[in-house]
């Protein structure tokens, strides 16, 4: 289909697929999963201040 004002015949845009659209939203979202689960398990097995990680029983 192309724009009826415009002369040289520019075709309209359909605008973004649905299929695409999903993705981008389905990509956001699991972004902040991600970023929650890294959040969240951050402190385990970790020492710190360095200090202590000499007083750890090997």
């Amino acid at each position: 289909m192309y724009d009826l004002e415009d002369e040289r015949g520019v075709p309209i845009s359909a605008g973004i697929p649905p299929l695409v659209m999903w993705a981008g939203i389905a990509g956001v979202i699991l972004i902040f999963i991600i970023a929650g689960l890294v959040v969240g398990t951050s402190g385990a097995n970790h020492v710190w201040p360095a200090e202590d990680t000499l007083n750890i029983k090997l």
